[in-house]
Order: C-alpha cells, then sequence, then structure tokens
C-alpha cells in the first residue's frame, strides 16, 4: 500500500514527471509518431536528463507506472533493450491492466530475446485490445523469435486479416515465410528482424 504524498512531494513529483516529458517529447517515438535513426549528442543530453527527472518522481512515488513506462521509452530509443525491459516489466507488475504498458514490454523483449516473456506481454496487450492488428503482428514476432513458426503463421494471419494493407505486417508474414522455407535463419532478437 502506497503512503500519502504530502503537498511538496506531489508539487515535487509533478514538477519533475513535467519537466522528464517535455525533455523526452519529440526524442521518443510515441503515438506512432517520433525520431528515426540513432539519436545524435544533443538527444542523448536530453534523455539523460530526462531519466534523472523520471528517477526523481520514482524516488518520491515508488508506484509511479508512468514513471517507468517514460524511463522504458527512453532506454528503448538509446537502444538500451535490457533496462527498457526491466521498466516495462515494473511498470506492468504495477498496472498490468494497460494495454500500452503490457504492448512496449512486449516490443522491448522481442529486442532483448526474450521470446517467452514477448509472448507473454503480447498477449497481455492482446487481452486488452483484442482486435489490434498491431499487437497481432507483435505476437507473432513474439513466437518467431520463440522458434513457433506455426503460432507466428496464425497470429500474423490473423492481422492481415485485420489490416490487410499494413506494410508492417506483410512484410513480418513475408519473413516468416523465409524462415518456414529455410531462406533465411530464424531470428532471435528483434535487431535481427529489421
Amino acid at each position: 500500500m502506497q503512503r500519502e504524498l504530502t503537498e511538496n512531494e506531489v508539487r515535487e513529483h509533478d514538477r519533475a514527471f513535467a519537466e522528464g516529458w517535455g525533455l523526452m517529447k519529440g526524442e521518443v517515438m510515441l503515438a506512432d509518431a517520433g525520431p528515426v535513426g540513432k539519436p545524435g549528442w544533443f538527444a542523448r543530453r536530453k534523455l539523460s536528463k530526462a531519466i534523472r527527472c523520471f528517477e526523481t518522481a520514482l524516488r518520491i512515488n515508488r508506484e509511479g507506472w508512468q514513471s517507468l513506462w517514460a524511463l522504458g521509452k527512453i532506454y528503448q530509443r538509446l537502444e538500451q533493450t535490457t533496462e527498457a525491459l526491466s521498466y516495462f516489466q515494473c511498470a506492468h507488475d504495477l498496472n498490468p491492466k494497460q494495454p500500452d504498458v503490457a504492448r512496449e514490454a512486449g516490443i522491448a523483449a522481442i529486442d532483448a530475446g526474450d521470446g517467452v516473456a514477448a509472448v507473454r506481454f503480447s498477449r497481455a496487450a492482446l487481452a486488452a485490445q483484442p482486435e489490434d492488428p498491431g499487437i497481432l503482428a507483435n505476437l507473432a514476432l513474439a513466437h518467431l523469435i520463440n522458434g513457433e513458426l506455426q503460432a507466428a503463421r496464425q497470429a500474423i494471419d490473423k492481422s492481415l486479416g485485420r489490416a490487410p494493407k499494413d506494410g508492417i505486417s506483410r512484410a513480418i508474414s513475408k519473413i516468416i515465410e523465409d524462415v518456414t522455407a529455410g531462406k533465411r535463419p530464424q531470428p532471435r532478437t528483434g535487431r535481427e528482424i529489421k
């Protein structure tokens, strides 16, 4: 059970969170929009400051899943997959019903090569948003890196059934076909897929 925060703690938490959010906004992918490519020196500097802000917010409110999620997004952007997965896992533990937390945890697990966790988180996200073709595509990737080609095929077919023109799902379908046919080695991490 979380203790009651004082007014000063609430103010400091909210200030740190807002500052961190302002620093990360435009530097990480949010709502399917954001930067691509490696972050440059200036972006890395801003993200380092944002990390300190969210860490301050977490020292005040240890159950702040939003701060944990934000830290996961930052480490994801910095391509530190183990750290990103750790923060998303903690955020998911605190708020397992929040579909975006589960979705990001699944993506981070795919990137880190943890197929078991990737399937678990993708299924949790799918339970919250069963019609989302993007989550089905993530589930297909999770099964793929886990070596479960039939399950990967089933998930991507469902995704394509809901969004037949989606370029990402079509690309994933092609990868699954190539792995199944032996034209491509089975990927073990998200980086091997890209």
